[in-house]
């Protein structure tokens, strides 16, 4: 069912740019039964994997900002580092019923985000470089509690702080994502929370997926497979939140 599950996202990855995060986790938490740390954990290790083999296209295309790029990163791998060890930290009874609905809020957000603005509005006419880090610290941080955000957030960030162009945009924030995702990652698993029998099929079938996925945008459009998939992901997201609440009682 894992293997599925990554073919499947990793199709939705290559056929719209969503997925990694906003869909990974929710998944193997709703599908799966996972718990909430170890879906968190198993999703961010998927979602760099899955997603460097396309951080590498666009590096070779130049078509990823590094300059941008540096300014995400100062901020980003310590905010990543920190959501991480506040997941560790967090040990009360109750916690993973107030993890699931962080979880859920934080894709529900991004991917309301990416419906109401599926489009790539326009760059800002002055680059405003020197806010990037106070947005991508807490952006990445919740990457590192949740595995979610990256995506949706990260892209609407730079379309309003910098003047880069949309492909850039992409690039920039694809880079971006799977740096952190990887340190959010390497921080859980080294506490051995990771199934990495399930990423051991998952993975591959995931880069299978996006290569699928790549050709799929081309014959459907790709705004119709980006709503579905983000209507998809924000379901998931209610049940989560649901879910929390309820176990919270």
């Amino acid at each position: 069912m894992e293997i599925l599950l990554g073919f499947l996202i990793g199709v939705a990855i290559g056929a719209t740019g969503v997925g990694g995060g906003t869909l990974t986790a929710p998944a193997l938490i709703v599908l799966m039964g996972y718990s909430p740390r170890l879906a968190v954990t198993t999703a961010l290790v998927y979602s760099a994997a899955v997603k460097l083999w396309a951080s590498g296209v666009y590096l070779f295309r130049r078509q990823v900002d590094l300059r941008v790029l540096g300014y995400l990163l100062a901020a980003g791998v310590p905010g990543t580092l920190l959501g991480a060890v506040v997941l560790q930290r967090l040990r009360s009874p109750k916690t993973d019923q107030w993890i699931l609905c962080i979880i859920g809020a934080v894709v529900l957000t991004s991917a309301s985000f990416k419906l109401l603005k599926p489009g790539h509005e326009g760059s800002a006419q002055k680059s405003k470089l020197h806010l990037l880090p106070f947005f991508a610290f807490p952006i990445s941080m919740e990457i590192g509690f949740s595995s979610a955000g990256a995506g949706a957030l990260g892209t609407l960030v730079l379309f309003h702080l910098t003047s880069l162009a949309p492909s850039v945009v992409v690039g920039t924030d694809l880079v971006f994502g799977t740096v952190v995702s990887a340190v959010g990652g390497t921080v859980h698993a080294y506490s051995g929370q990771c199934n990495w029998l399930a990423l051991s099929g998952m993975i591959p079938a995931g880069i299978v997926g996006t290569l699928i996925g790549t050709r799929a945008g081309l014959v459907i459009p790709a705004t119709i497979l980006r709503k579905a998939v983000l209507l998809c992901a924000m379901a998931v997201a209610i049940s989560l939140i649901c879910k929390g609440v309820i176990g919270g009682f």
